[in-house]
């Protein structure tokens, strides 16, 4: 199992974290915590999430770099989780 914690910047726009959020579960990632702030003296949000699966992140920062309105997508940590017999 995998838990990434990725760091994205989009356009602040009304649906842009729901189309994340959406493409992150249609990928099968699990959101394991979320933090979004509006970048100050900008029109940017800055929001951390970090994630879990059994599947590779590549799956998952590809679609959301498809998505209208990501700025920069980028791993910030990554590590495999011990699992449980």
């Amino acid at each position: 199992m995998y838990q990434t914690t990725l760091n994205i910047i989009v356009h602040d726009k009304v649906t842009v974290l729901e189309r994340i959020l959406q493409v992150t579960r249609y990928r099968g990632f699990f959101v394991v915590a979320l933090n979004s702030s509006i970048k100050p003296d900008s029109a940017l949000i800055d929001i951390k999430l970090v994630v879990r699966s059994e599947l590779t992140i590549d799956r998952l920062l590809n679609q959301i770099n498809k998505l209208i309105d990501i700025v920069d997508v980028a791993i910030v940590k990554e590590e495999v989780l011990g699992t449980v017999v």
